[in-house]
Parts: structure tokens; sequence; C-alpha cells
């Protein structure tokens, strides 16, 4: 679960609970954005969710925000993949 509702509300700024189509924070008629914890955000890669979560988020927002949220304690990195993709050039015949 997320602190930054409770961030925010200690910091004077009303929260409005309310379930949204789009995103998870209207921040304005703006902006939206898109909290995501580590674990989330590979598994909605993975999954292809996080790109159509994005895509949509562009379609209704003049700015989509993706948040990534994760332990300052903790260390992480994006490591490449053990089989990468093939260059478009592979698989093509002459």
């Amino acid at each position: 679960m997320s602190s930054l509702p409770n961030v925010l509300h200690q910091k004077g700024i009303r929260i409005v609970p309310v379930t949204l189509e789009v995103g998870d924070y209207v921040l304005s008629p703006l902006i939206c954005v898109e909290r995501k914890s580590i674990a989330d955000l590979f598994q909605s890669f993975a999954s292809g969710r996080l790109y159509n979560q994005v895509e949509t988020m562009a379609r209704y927002y003049k700015i989509p925000v993706l948040l990534i949220e994760f332990s300052q304690d903790k260390s992480f990195s994006f490591q490449v993949s053990a089989s990468p993709l093939p260059s478009p050039a592979q698989g093509e015949k002459s």
C-alpha cells in the first residue's frame, strides 16, 4: 500500500478517495499518476498491462505520470534479459 495519500494529507492537500477509470491519482484536470511498486512495474511490463495503462492516460490527460515507488533502504536495478530481442535484420531473408 502506498504512503503517498497520507504524506499529501499531512502536507494539507485535500484527498478525495474515488474509484478511477484511469490511473491511481488525478492531481488536476491535466495530470494523472499511475503508481507502481518495483514488483508491480515488472509484472505490468511483462504482461503488457503497463503499455495499455500509459496509453490510456496519455489519451485522456495532457501530463501522464508514472510514479515508481521503492524502499530507500533496498537497492534495485534493471537487469538485462538473458535472451535479448532479435534485431529487425535477424530473421529476415535476403
